[in-house]
């Protein structure tokens, strides 16, 4: 009875759980589409490419709708059975809600793990690749950008012409390069001839310049200078100008964050933020088998002849834990509360509070007060729609 009861029990969980993930996970694909079509359009990639930057970039979006989607599975399901008085008939046939917890307490498990493996490992990973994606598209955009007896404008305020092009060696002869990122002192360079470096670590190429001339003129004053080798940095269309980059965190894995916050010093800005990463992507993935297990009492509140307020106090419980963790990461930056503290403060009130609510739902007293907050969105609707109706 139980593992029929229980297989029962899941699959009413996983159906509308691959249904939320399904539009939730769509809903944030449509909301990070600008960024990608931004990138579509500067370096004119084509399908391939295109799905791989949406392959690499989805780890980030299912970070947080694995959760809500869990949440809202567990919610939709047990509505639905207690809608159909399929709870009322198992508690009258003495099967108490303390039975009905182990396959929610599974799922919750198994998404919690999918969440972790996406925080810990895939993210990292989908990060970096995408980052040497981009580097790679931008430099194939710079090397087909530029033809010969013609100016290339791939670097803005850099404009680059050569008068001949050898595709094999990817060397350029007879080089001209005006730099106007500095409108006060306008460089012009002249050289016999020239190439492009790049390295993946670098957002920025590297030109290198062999026997030539450098002219730089600022008010009334002119500089010419000769030389054998120059190298100018140049900015990659589409990424930041400047220096080589620092490994950025997201890119780090947990013992890199761990190690280097140790290093730099957690009482410094730089090392008490990669200590706020390392917490963050263990709060996460333990913050989605809280929020599976709320789904459970949530669900429960309904009824026949009730509304169902477990989907609006669900969405409402997870914006709020959004909130308070913004809150906690702002309490760390102040120094008002230690990092490891502070990041996982909103975990155990949330904790604490699915405690409760499961405890009040098997002794059946989750109270009207409880439902009493839950009609607030659907009177908020109300308003709105008859303030809609009111306008002209």
């Amino acid at each position: 009875m139980p593992l029929l009861l229980y297989t029962y029990l899941t699959t009413q969980i996983l159906a509308p759980f691959y249904a939320s993930l399904a539009i939730i996970g769509s809903v944030l694909l449509l909301g990070n589409l600008i960024p990608v079509l931004k990138v579509i359009i500067d370096y004119n990639i084509g399908l391939a490419d295109f799905l791989r930057l949406y392959l690499y970039l989805s780890p980030q979006l299912l970070l947080f709708a694995i959760p809500m989607a869990a949440m809202m599975g567990v919610i939709l399901g047990f509505t639905r059975l207690t809608n159909d008085n399929e709870i009322m008939v198992l508690k009258s046939s003495g099967t108490g809600l303390w039975r009905l917890l182990p396959p929610v307490a599974a799922v919750a498990l198994c998404t919690a793990l999918l969440t972790g493996l996406f925080s810990v490992h895939l993210i990292p990973a989908g990060t970096r690749t995408m980052q040497g994606l981009l580097f790679h598209l931008a430099r194939e955009k710079v090397a087909h950008g530029l033809q010969e007896k013609g100016f290339s404008e791939s670097f803005g305020d850099v404009v680059i012409y050569a008068d001949r092009i050898d595709r094999e060696n990817r060397g350029w002869h007879g080089v001209m390069v005006s730099d106007l990122r500095d409108p006060e002192t306008p460089v012009q360079v002249f050289a016999a001839s020239g190439s492009l470096t790049t390295a993946p670590d670098n957002r920025a190429v590297t030109l290198k310049l062999r026997d030539g001339s450098l002219h730089r003129t600022k008010d009334d004053i002119s500089q010419t200078l000769r030389f054998e080798r120059y190298f100018l940095h140049l900015p990659l269309p589409g990424t930041a100008a400047g220096p080589p980059i620092k490994v950025g965190k997201n890119i780090m894995t947990l013992d890199q964050l761990r190690q280097q916050a140790g290093r730099i010093g957690i009482d410094t800005p730089w090392g008490a933020d990669l200590l706020r990463e390392f917490h963050k992507r263990l709060v996460l993935p333990v913050s989605c088998f809280i929020f599976t297990l709320l789904g459970f009492p949530l669900g429960l509140m309904a009824g026949p002849g009730r509304r169902g307020i477990g989907i609006p106090l669900g969405i409402a419980v997870f914006i709020l834990y959004y909130i308070l963790l913004t809150a906690a990461e702002v309490m760390s930056e102040g120094l008002i509360l230690p990092v490891g503290v502070a990041m996982w403060l909103p975990n155990a009130i949330f904790l604490l509070l699915t405690l409760l609510l499961i405890r009040a739902a098997a002794r059946e007293s989750l109270g009207p007060s409880l439902e009493r907050l839950g009609e607030i969105p659907h009177r908020l609707a109300g308003r709105l729609r008859s303030g809609r109706r009111r306008l002209p």
